[in-house]
């Protein structure tokens, strides 16, 4: 299971409250709450014991009683207790205390911190002397209500308080009749951005019980003769259910990392971005448990009601998207950005050092021998293994990218070359490395992929093209047919994949070789797309012969070959902005404030896009397993591309008809990002993976 947490502190944390949680918070105690005939919700017989722990005071300054951590240890623990939709008042109690101990009161906190005042929180303004409804209220000593001059606490003699039954009966509500003066908090204080991001963390954690439970079952319920998992409609919700908590876990996580305050906002539009997307997520995801589980899900007796009524009820206190996404639109259109970076290690000073010196030493050379000096050097591909590149570890990659970024020394891509040749290192001979390699990276030598077909796409064993045995020649003699070639017309040189067994079993029997694009036999025929443009091809083959020394890997060992990955990925970090350039674009159209909703959407989710890359590069520089973090993020930046040009199509208005001028780039890039989800591995599939790899769920037979 994911979880906020990524440091080792965080995960022993994580371990702590998880144990604690599953051993004394039963679900029962909820459901009986709910049973109950309306008055005030007891405390859960475990509260004392859950003061002892220390679980309400483990982000608060020690000068008033805490434990001297912050908000992203609350995170953690609050995560936990989400997953067993823990009952009680503890997400007022802790977001009160931290609201003083910011915003002024702090002489009310020890008294929160050692669990002998509970606190209540408005979730709306006071309207005629009344607050309601009010979380937390029914037990409360301290009071944070919301104001018309703003916010500002109350003891329990200043107010009084009128039970109210919620949907969520394992939490009090109340109504609160105001009949002090309180004491006003400091200006710019922000208890309902605080209440929505710590919320947050408590929706994240219920979440991820949901995926869980759909994923167990989904695994265990047998249907028509097989596992309902198999089913690709149940794969796909879910790897949905997945793909949404995994994006509502990276920006909670931002969050609690972000400052409460501060001159430039970031930490208010990081809170905003939050309740853009957390709340509404954590509905659907209890909603699609209940309907993968089916009739159980339905029942009384099983738990997922009770995440559905904490999903529920948290998503109308503190409001979804139709509250917060214009917020976040107005941040965003009053120039507010939030900045990620990565703060590396001492070690990174001498690495920084050589690289620098590099750098200086290859921009006083002539321009025309950079790209040979880079080469040389290993710097073009710093993450493959020398002496290709570096063998670089994922500290000395981000040094490379930011002293190059900073020189303005830019490394030529090798486009499909950069597919290709981790295959030859992988599994080609010395003589083949050498023979290929070099010329590649000082850009001597192009290539294709000539992997799929008209009948195998992503499904590669079900290849047709053929390469028989040519004794005579020392080689092999290729027919077929292969589609979807990007750079066919212009390489020199293609990696492809053929049927040299056509009796072994689909995944056997595959052979990879190199093939020379100027050999006789070959055709190539521009494909055009609906763009208009032509970067595709079709590829025929009609006995073209392949010597042997151009077999990569094994006689039969090709697909193995095909689906190489190197053991020491790519780490990149983006600098600046969690937004990309091209979301840079829409926000500054003049008519972008008119679509507050779908520009806070759109922001929320380049955010969340963002956040989930930093995780990811976080855990590397950790040396920890990879998380659910890139494949989550591969397939919500397909999709948050895609929206970006929809968008912008939105905004150009009737002129979006227009194929010419400004709206001519936007019509191109949404005609050409109609690819984004079907090349590479179609995002269906993708889903597929997402499900049978990172849940579990059984693959088709």
């Amino acid at each position: 299971m994911g979880t906020l947490g990524i440091s080792d502190e965080h995960t022993e944390l994580h371990r702590a409250v998880r144990r604690w949680a599953q051993h004394r918070v039963d679900p029962a105690e909820a459901k009986a709450m709910l049973d109950a005939d309306g008055g005030i919700v007891p405390l859960p017989s475990w509260w004392a014991e859950l003061v002892d722990a220390g679980w309400l005071r483990v982000h608060l300054p020690v000068d008033v009683g805490g434990d001297g951590y912050g908000l992203g240890e609350l995170a953690v623990v609050l995560e936990e207790l989400g997953g067993v939709c823990a009952p009680g008042p503890i997400l007022p109690t802790v977001t009160v205390a931290a609201a003083l101990a910011a915003w002024g009161g702090a002489d009310l906190v020890p008294a929160l911190a050692a669990g002998e005042a509970i606190g209540a929180i408005g979730c709306a303004p006071e309207r005629d002397g009344v607050v309601r409804p009010v979380l937390g209220a029914c037990h409360a000593e301290v009071f944070l209500l919301e104001r018309a001059d703003g916010w500002a606490v109350f003891g329990a003699d200043d107010v009084t308080v009128e039970p109210l039954r919620g949907v969520d009966g394992a939490r009090d509500l109340g109504a609160v009749t105001v009949t002090g003066a309180g004491r006003p908090l400091a200006s710019g204080a922000a208890p309902d951005r605080l209440l929505t991001v710590l919320a947050a963390a408590e929706l994240v954690g219920s979440a991820q019980w949901c995926v869980d439970t759909a994923a167990t079952y989904a695994c265990e319920r047998v249907q028509f003769g097989r596992p309902i998992g198999q089913f690709q409609a149940v794969k796909h919700r879910c790897a949905d259910m997945l793909l949404a908590t995994e994006a509502a876990r990276a920006v909670t996580w931002d969050a609690v990392r972000a400052p409460l305050t501060d001159a430039v906002g970031e930490g208010e539009l990081a809170a905003a971005i939050v309740g853009a997307v957390v709340p509404d997520a954590a509905r659907r995801v209890p909603e699609d448990c209940i309907q993968v589980l089916g009739g159980i899900g339905y029942t009384w007796e099983h738990d997922a009601h009770l995440h559905l009524r904490r999903a529920l009820a948290t998503a109308q206190l503190v409001g979804g998207a139709a509250r917060w996404r214009p917020e976040v639109a107005q941040l965003v259109g009053q120039g507010v950005r939030r900045s990620l970076a990565v703060e590396l290690p001492s070690e990174a000073g001498a690495v920084r050092a050589e690289v620098r010196a590099f750098v200086a030493e290859t921009q006083a050379q002539p321009k025309e021998t950079w790209n040979a000096a880079m080469a040389e050097a290993g710097y073009l591909v710093p993450y493959w293994p020398a002496p290709w590149g570096r063998d670089a570890s994922p500290i000395e990659q981000l040094v490379i990218d930011e002293e190059f970024a900073a020189a303005r020394l830019r490394r030529p891509h090798l486009q499909v070359g950069a597919w290709v040749l981790p295959t030859i290192i992988a599994h080609g001979t010395d003589e083949q490395q050498q023979r290929w390699l070099p010329p590649t990276l000082r850009g001597e030598a192009l290539w294709c992929q000539l992997f799929s077909e008209p009948g195998a796409g992503s499904d590669l064993a079900s290849l047709s093209t053929r390469a028989v045995r040519d004794e005579a020649g020392g080689g092999w003699r290729i027919t077929g047919q292969k589609v979807w070639t990007t750079m066919a017309h212009i390489a020199q040189w293609g990696m492809l994949v053929a049927r040299t067994d056509p009796d072994a079993p689909k995944h056997d029997g595959i052979t990879a070789f190199v093939v020379d694009m100027a050999s006789p036999g070959i055709d190539i025929r521009p494909l055009r797309e609906l763009t208009g443009a032509a970067l595709f091809n079709e590829v025929f083959f009609d006995g073209v012969f392949v010597p042997d020394d151009c077999v990569i890997g094994t006689v039969g060992g090709g697909w193995e070959a095909a689906r190489t990955t190197l053991a020491n990925e790519r780490v990149s970090m983006g600098s600046g902005s969690s937004f990309g350039p091209g979301l840079e674009v829409v926000l500054a159209s003049p008519v972008a404030a008119e679509h507050p909703d779908r520009i806070g959407e759109l922001v929320a989710e380049a955010h969340a896009v963002a956040v989930l890359g930093l995780r990811a590069t976080l855990r590397a520089l950790a040396g920890a397993e990879p998380g659910a973090e890139s494949s989550v993020r591969k397939l919500l930046a397909t999709s948050h591309e895609q929206h970006v040009q929809e968008i912008s199509l939105l905004l150009a208005g009737p002129d979006g008809a227009v194929d010419a001028g400004e709206a001519a780039l936007w019509i191109g890039g949404f005609l050409g990002n109609r690819a984004l989800s079907i090349a590479g591995g179609t995002s269906d599939i993708q889903r597929n993976i997402v499900a049978e790899r990172l849940l579990g769920l059984p693959k088709d037979p």
